[in-house]
């Protein structure tokens, strides 16, 4: 195929420069040059960065970065973070420099240049700064360049409002360039500035938790002007069923009869040293480093983890063409030449990322950047402590020293460590233009590019987490680098060749489903989940309902390091006890579910026969029955000899953090508060709208497949008998509360299918009504007494939430859910 990139038309650089302008060394005479490939020169005196051009009417590439940041995972300001990518063009007009940004999304892709005149006038471009010309010489002109680097390019301001934190300002008076990170290279010139935001009124807790002065936060944000590549890149097409990320446009200049949209994937340029060889060197290696502020074993660790991609570039064809090592000691990491794994600090745990910077007019990736959160290996530590007792062994000490000699069912450390491999090669398989599958788990842990949950064994009644995460690439990723890098000999059919091996994936059944198909909470694909295992999800539910027992039946004293307050044994507990949640999410998707892959048509014209298939009936059931086992009593009480051995919080740790457990009870922990928090898993799983209409959907036109009055009856029916231990019935009232609440609201919900609603208002009236055997206690009758008027007053309307009160929301999870900001 031969791709011709459109050249946006711009005025030209016409009209006669200004009189009486000096030239450049006339104005530069008393400032310090910073050669490059845009020049700067900085005059100390005056504190001004002038700017020289001469690279006119020429595309250049602009990214906007953050290289110092806040701190605070929820704010999102981190350090290393990339911000805007701009292609941009500089013309002169008159004594004025324009910088413009041509409008890649709408294209011709023709060799008619009035045709992609066309299109670039009936779609609006940009201009960014406008200039004025200061000095020049011959074709090269200088212009003050001061206030175009000493602003808020980064939308930090814009950033802190969104996330509440209060309204700031820049303080230009507190704002200046820095100039260590301020730099001239042949290709691409860095510059460095620090910026001041000040406010007379912080508000929110996330800044006040992060910032030595939370009315006056010091940034740095960093401007990089980069030679774009030039050619020789080829553009890969798109195809949904091979799990890269991409670029669209509309290309105007395509058939009529083909669609208009135009989608290429994002990748690196690779190209063999020997076209024709299976297997050869690359041109030019891909390079990664690793940041150099990453302490050991974590170091090693992420290095170990990010290697693994070299098994796939080698089945696409290269020979050591990927490497990874520690950032030089004089390099720059926001130098947009470096491929960079950052390992970032934060205040709360957070997400990690793999982002880059990737050439919006062919896909090609410029720059991998790694955002690596060093809490997370933290949190895994927190994770593995809760699960075996690991600090009963005087002879244990608590950190990575002892990971040779330790148990490997207990290595907890070891366990951190293989999660951190792993999460380095997930990231930087995003920086190589991998999206997720969450599907992948479901083939014996088929991609780094799943959520993996630790796979916790048990083996002879006890918990084993040697085997806890993999090690080493999937056969979907090795696929998916194959279809990405593949570097085919000259005279292939590339578009054929492509299909061959997309056909051979589907035939080995590596299922692809990603984000949209998998995140919803009405998401309808049983095998698309977040952090699970296997490829039966009822199956998986009942093994980590047991893992579950066996944790919490031997938790205690020995789950927490000595000389630590017992007040911390909550936070271990806390992931302990909603070991089951995403577990429980994965399940409930087979109620109401549907099978189904990205297929597309192929050259046979038949519907492929993984395109669309409604979970069978005995599976629905299985699931529904797996995922109310997790709303018995057995399920939702917390031990009492675990809820007496955690006494309120020690002093100077006092604060309910989003590690801890919300309640109603405080300072103590609230045991029922924790149940129905458990409990509202499968109950908000199993009552979600688009879930609910499905089901009703999928009886209709097979009354063998359980409707949503089924699921509802049978949910209602499993929590109303509780028995007459007190303990017990009070954690029954707790989930059938919970249970009204979440059928009222979806009756309140008018987006929700009619027939759904008509179903929850039916097991309402009943829930009225519902009348229990043998004795009542007095407290059961006033919850009965009332729900019923609670529940009438909501049918008679008006009505709002407040009337039935609100559940405890769920604490942040994976690995940092909703925000919940505690002051």
């Amino acid at each position: 195929m031969k791709h011709v990139f459109t050249v946006l038309a711009m005025i030209a650089s016409v009209a006669a420069p200004a009189a009486g302008l000096p030239s450049i060394a006339e104005l530069t005479k008393d400032a310090t040059k910073i050669d490059g490939f845009i020049p700067l020169y900085w005059n100390e005196t005056e504190g001004t960065m002038m700017m020289e051009i001469s690279r006119f009417d020429e595309e250049i590439l602009l990214v906007i970065s953050l290289p110092a940041g806040l701190g605070s995972n929820p704010v999102g300001l981190d350090r290393g973070q990339l911000g805007s990518t701009h292609v941009i063009r500089f013309s002169r007009i008159g004594n004025k420099v324009v910088m413009t940004e041509p409008n890649y999304a709408f294209r011709a892709i023709t060799d008619d240049p009035e045709e992609r005149q066309s299109v670039i006038d009936s779609f609006a471009s940009g201009t960014l700064w406008g200039f004025t010309v200061a000095a020049e010489t011959g074709d090269r002109v200088m212009v003050d360049a001061t206030s175009f680097f000493l602003r808020d390019a980064h939308g930090a301001i814009n950033t802190l409002a969104d996330a509440g934190q209060g309204t700031y300002t820049l303080d230009e008076s507190r704002s200046y360039f820095w100039l260590p990170r301020t730099k001239g290279f042949p290709k691409n010139t860095e510059v460095e500035v620090s910026l001041t935001l000040t406010t007379d009124n912080p508000k929110g807790g996330l800044v006040r938790g992060v910032a030595a002065t939370p009315a006056a936060l010091t940034l740095r944000e960093h401007f990089s002007f980069v030679e774009l590549p030039g050619p020789g890149y080829e553009p890969r097409r798109f195809d949904p069923r091979a799990g890269s990320f991409g670029i669209t446009f509309y290309d105007f200049a395509s058939p009529v009869t083909d669609p208009i949209e135009v989608r290429w994937i994002a990748r690196h340029r690779l190209e063999k040293k020997n076209p024709s060889a299976a297997v050869s060197e690359p041109v030019e290696p891909i390079v990664y480093y690793l940041d150099r502020g990453t302490p050991e074993p974590i170091r090693s660790a992420l290095l170990d983890g990010a290697r693994w991609w070299n098994e796939g570039f080698e089945a696409a064809g290269f020979r050591n063409a990927f490497r990874v090592e520690v950032l030089p000691s004089d390099a720059d990491p926001m130098d947009l030449r470096y491929n960079m794994i950052s390992w970032v600090h934060r205040s709360t745990r957070g997400w990690s990322y793999g982002a880059g910077v990737v050439d919006p007019r062919t896909g090609e990736i410029i720059k991998g950047n790694v955002t690596l959160g060093s809490l997370r290996v933290r949190q895994d530590v927190l994770l593995g402590t809760g699960l075996v007792t690991l600090f009963g062994d005087p002879d244990i000490v608590p950190d990575f020293d002892y990971i040779s000699g330790l148990d490997p069912s207990r290595n907890v450390a070891a366990m951190a460590l293989a999660r951190i491999r792993q999460l380095s090669a997930h990231e930087v398989g995003h920086t190589l233009g991998l999206a997720h599958n969450f599907a992948a788990s479901t083939y014996d842990r088929g991609s780094v590019m799943d959520y993996p949950a630790p796979l916790v064994e048990i083996r002879d009644g006890q918990l084993d987490l040697s085997n806890a995460y993999d090690s080493g690439l999937g056969v979907w990723d090795v696929f998916a680098m194959r279809y990405a890098y593949t570097d085919f000999p000259p005279g292939t059919d590339v578009d054929a060749a492509l299909e061959a091996m997309i056909a051979d994936s589907v035939e080995r059944g590596l299922l692809f489903i990603t984000d949209a198909d998998a995140r919803p909470p009405g998401a309808a694909h049983p095998l698309a989940n977040l952090w699970d295992n296997g490829s039966d999800p009822v199956e998986a539910l009942r093994h980590t309902m047991e893992v579950r027992r066996i944790a919490l039946r031997n938790f205690g004293l020995t789950n927490l390091e000595e000389g630590r307050p017992l007040s911390l044994l909550e936070a271990k507990l806390l992931p302990l006890y909603l070991h089951h949640r995403y577990q429980t999410e994965a399940t409930v998707k087979s109620v109401g579910g549907i099978n189904y892959s990205y297929a597309v048509r192929t050259r046979g014209g038949s519907v492929p026969a993984d395109a669309r298939e409604i979970v069978d009936a005995e599976t629905q059931r299985e699931a529904l029955e797996a995922v109310l086992s997790t709303l018995t009593i057995d399920a939702l009480r917390l031990p009492d000899r675990i809820v007496e051995m955690i006494p309120p919080a020690a002093w100077t740790y006092s604060g309910r953090t989003i590690e801890l457990f919300d309640g109603r009870m405080e300072p103590a922990l609230d045991p029922l508060a924790a149940a129905q928090v458990a409990a509202d898993f499968a109950v908000t799983g199993l009552l979600e709208p688009n879930r609910a209409a499905r089901l009703v959907a999928f009886h209709a036109s097979n009354p063998r497949s359980p409707g949503f009055e089924e699921v509802v009856t049978s949910l209602v029916d499993q929590s109303w008998e509780r028995g007459d231990d007190p303990t017990d019935a009070a954690i029954g009232r707790a989930v059938q509360h919970l249970i009204a609440l979440r059928l009222m609201e979806l009756v309140e919900n008018r987006d929700a299918n009619f027939d759904v609603r008509a179903i929850a208002t039916s097991a309402l009236r009943r829930l009225t009504s519902f009348e229990s055997s043998g004795r009542v206690e007095s407290i059961e009758r006033s919850h009965r007494a009332l729900m019923a008027g609670t529940i009438l007053r909501f049918l008679d309307r008006p009505w709002t939430d407040d009337d039935a009160g609100r559940p405890i929301p769920a604490p942040p999870g994976s690995p940092i859910g909703s925000v919940r900001e505690r002051n």
